[in-house]
């Protein structure tokens, strides 16, 4: 079976361009972090069995950034909305002032990046996901 890497990185790239759009913003570079950013928090607030099953969703690439620094985990307790929104913050590897200067644009960010993925994943796995997150967080529908 022949490894297809220029396709691997074609998915990753349309999902990348296509998520611009959904944030308003042409920064890939930022576009990407915040997108890495939400995908951990997700992956670490939800049950590992269904991080997994989520993650079979994602291209290739985008599969290998949710998966870095994954451990297999009881998942992060969040109460309270600004918690959930905080947590984000934190997973954006330092540049978190810069991507999310205040929670409500951590708050956006969540709510775009979920827009996205609900229109790029299955509606019974998007479902689910946002099952496992808290309703208090407020996830789309």
């Amino acid at each position: 079976m022949a490894m297809n890497f220029d396709n691997y990185l074609k998915d990753s790239k349309t999902w990348l361009y296509e998520l611009c759009t959904y944030l308003g913003i042409e920064d890939e570079h930022k576009a990407a972090r915040i997108m890495r950013a939400v995908l951990h928090a997700i992956r670490d607030r939800i049950p590992t069995g269904e991080a997994i099953h989520f993650a079979a969703q994602l291209p290739i690439i985008w599969k290998g950034i949710y998966f870095d620094g994954f451990k297999a985990h009881e998942p992060v307790r969040i109460r309270h909305k600004d918690e959930w929104l905080e947590f984000i913050r934190s997973k954006d590897s330092g540049a978190g002032e810069a991507d999310f200067p205040t929670l409500d644009h951590a708050y956006y960010a969540f709510h775009d990046v979920m827009a996205f993925l609900r229109e790029h994943i299955s509606a019974g796995q998007y479902d689910q996901v946002a099952q496992a997150l808290h309703s208090d967080f407020t996830v789309p529908a």
